[in-house]
């Protein structure tokens, strides 16, 4: 039909918007065939403005949900049932409707427009009692304010959001284009959406994929947080791609140190001191400084920051800078949900809707959010302390939204360690901590000197992969730089050889 919605839409400066023909063609089709009842009970209610169609809506429901058969004489038999044929115009007045359909093909398009006067109705009538609440009721809070308001207007419009069914020969064409576009591309690697900066990692989970949630979990100080400041860190300096980091935890400037520490090798302590005596260090610091200044690595300090700020200051961000990369939260168990009245009945429905929130989020974006989490205190009771991901604080809400949930392992974080005791056992009874231990003096003999950095063996384990495998990705934790690095080909050998021992 060559007309457009904006033609037919009745516009009244003293009323809500709607169209009384729409309305009475899609009425009059319900009462026609099944397969047009079918689509018009797409619709709700209060989608029809008039009152009269409204009851009339109602009474064809009704009638469905009994799988009754709908056309004119039920509809009526059943508004008399209700009392309320002659409030609607009797008989004739349903008659009236069919008589009103013209075509199969324009019940879709008249369905649109009911559709579009509802969501408008909707989006005016928030709007004014938004203006009326600030005019008649004291705020408080003028920040709380603005964010229960468009939480209020997005709803208001969130019904013109849902999409229709799409057919398999439209994902096929999408799929086809995706597939060329892969193959053209210059990079050769298995990452399909931004590297994650480690080899293993990246063969593990094909990179962090648009939309996806990924949920990175351990115990306190074991390197969460390290971790994905260096996942930000080679994103940003090596994939060229901006990052947001919201930090609930720290400030912008101890992170901002910790970054110049991994960049540049230089002890974190003596950055966060300022005592840089060394002039190879101080170059190193100062260059590291530039390379993270021309970086497009952004950081939200805000403390306690609620669910709705880290949503709006993220699309802003991304209708700045299109090629946004990833966004870390760090971390779930401090974002606030802005509530009026009574909150969430419980930490984990709040859960549950922070991390319902961060996976649409991604979706709408169509960017990877990385959520720090903590693991609960079950995972020191055990004889093994390897995390699984029932140990995650509230696991079941975020288990089930997580696209990809990374958990991180350091033996020695639980255990003083034991050389000397690993000394006397065979390769096959070492812990993988007491193998690096060994492996450690081996190459601090050759070397004829003590590995720098504090480094620690740690295992990143990817528990869960929606979309790919699991497995485990060997780094080891430079805790004086703060850094992560993947074991170099000598020290793999060396492990490697004791475990045949």
């Amino acid at each position: 039909m060559a007309a457009s919605r904006k033609t037919v839409v009745k516009k009244v400066s003293s009323e809500l918007p709607y169209n009384e023909d729409a309305e009475k063609v899609v009425l009059g089709s319900a009462m026609l065939t099944k397969d047009y009842c079918l689509e018009v009970l797409s619709l709700d209610e209060e989608d029809f403005f008039l009152g009269k169609h409204q009851i009339i809506f109602r009474a064809i429901r009704q009638l469905s949900d009994r799988n009754a058969t709908v056309d004119v004489l039920t509809v009526a038999e059943e508004l008399d049932n209700l009392k309320e044929l002659e409030n609607i115009g009797g008989a004739k007045y349903l008659a009236e409707c069919t008589n009103k359909v013209v075509a199969a093909s324009t019940l879709t398009f008249y369905i649109g427009i009911i559709q579009d006067n509802s969501v408008l109705r909707k989006m005016l009538t928030t709007i004014r009692n938004i203006d009326n609440e600030y005019k008649t009721q004291e705020i408080e809070n003028i920040n709380d304010f603005i964010l229960e308001s468009e939480n209020k207007f997005k709803d208001s419009i969130a019904k013109r959001h849902i999409s229709n069914f799409v057919t398999t020969d439209v994902i096929a064409k999408e799929t086809e284009e995706n597939l060329e576009k892969l193959q053209d591309a210059e990079n050769d690697s298995d990452v399909i959406g931004v590297t994650t900066g480690y080899e293993r990692l990246n063969q593990i989970t094909q990179g962090f994929k648009p939309g996806e949630l990924i949920i990175v979990a351990a115990r306190p100080a074991v390197g969460k947080t390290a971790l994905c400041l260096n996942f930000a860190h080679r994103i940003a300096t090596r994939a060229k791609k901006a990052v947001a980091i919201f930090s609930l935890e720290m400030s912008k400037e101890q992170l901002f140190n910790r970054l110049v520490a991994m960049d540049s090798t230089v002890d974190c302590r003596n950055i966060n001191r300022g005592r840089i005596n060394s002039a190879n260090d101080k170059m190193k610091v100062l260059n590291s400084i530039k390379i993270l200044a021309n970086s497009k690595i952004y950081i939200d300090d805000t403390p306690s920051i609620k669910l709705n700020d880290i949503i709006t200051k993220s699309t802003k961000l991304q209708a700045h800078e299109p090629d946004l990369g990833v966004i870390i939260v760090d971390y779930l168990g401090l974002v606030q949900i802005a509530t009026k009245g009574k909150g969430p009945d419980s930490r984990q429905e709040e859960v549950r809707r922070i991390s319902l929130a961060l996976k649409a989020l991604a979706r709408d974006l169509n960017v990877p959010v990385i959520a720090v989490s903590q693991l609960s205190r079950a995972v020191e009771k055990r004889d093994s302390q390897r995390p699984v991901m029932s140990d995650l604080r509230d696991s079941g809400n975020i288990e089930q939204d997580a696209d990809i949930v990374i958990l991180l392992y350091r033996e020695d974080y639980y255990a003083d360690k034991k050389t000397n005791k690993a000394a006397n056992k065979k390769g096959s009874q070492l812990t993988n901590a007491e193998k690096y231990e060994l492996a450690k003096e081996q190459k601090e003999k050759e070397l004829g000197s003590e590995i720098p950095g504090n480094a620690s063996y740690t295992e990143v384990i990817v528990a869960k992969n929606r979309s790919g495998q699991t497995g485990t990705a060997r780094l080891f934790f430079y805790k004086d730089y703060v850094r992560f690095d993947a074991p170099t080909p000598e020290w793999e050998a060396a492990m490697n050889a004791i475990a045949e021992e």
